[in-house]
């Protein structure tokens, strides 16, 4: 008995542990991203670029496309080229923003707040250009993890049903990436 009592002891210390562990690597990786962008916003709008040229290629599970912009006062003046199935809206300024709200915690519960099996899980890097600021790469992951918090998560895997599996649920989660081919400065 007091073997069993032991080993729940450490268990439960173990499981407590590794939620902490990963609490902090999230909580520090986007306050990294976060630091970083601010540092690359002022650069950027200190240069006061307001007219410029810009291809980006977006890619995601559904397939890569291209987006070759022209862009006045944040505005885009000209398409030269839009492969992708969505209105070209890629600024400097709107990368800025999507960074940022892409920055926010998810703390999302799956499949409801009431039942918290999973939990949404989010990565996101970014590389900005050290010259002029602007995003140059945005790799966005997602998708869903055990939610070991939850008593609803324990009570699935001891009792077998199928709300544990997490990852099978979003069919691996997603990936967007953004990456800015090039960018040319006009008059």
């Amino acid at each position: 008995m007091r073997l069993r009592l032991l080993l729940a002891g450490v268990g439960l210390l173990l499981i407590g542990t590794l939620v902490m562990v990963f609490a902090l690597v999230n909580w520090t990786g986007a306050s990294g991203v976060r630091d970083e962008q601010m540092h690359a916003e002022r650069v950027w709008y200190a240069q006061s670029r307001h007219h410029y040229r810009i291809v980006i290629r977006q890619r995601t599970r559904t397939g890569v496309c291209e987006q070759d912009l022209e862009i006045r006062n944040d505005r885009v003046q000209t398409v030269y080229l839009n492969q992708c199935a969505q209105p070209p809206i890629w600024t400097v300024p709107r990368l800025f923003s999507w960074v940022r709200q892409l920055g926010q915690p998810a703390g999302l519960c799956y499949p409801s707040s009431l039942q918290c099996t999973c939990r949404v899980s989010t990565h996101l890097q970014v590389l900005f250009d050290p010259q002029s600021g602007y995003p140059r790469q945005v790799l966005y992951e997602w998708g869903l993890r055990p939610n070991w918090e939850s008593m609803d998560y324990w009570q699935s895997l001891v009792l077998g049903t199928d709300r544990v599996d997490c990852a099978r649920r979003t069919r691996g989660g997603g990936v967007v990436e953004i990456t800015v081919v090039s960018f040319m400065p006009l008059p």
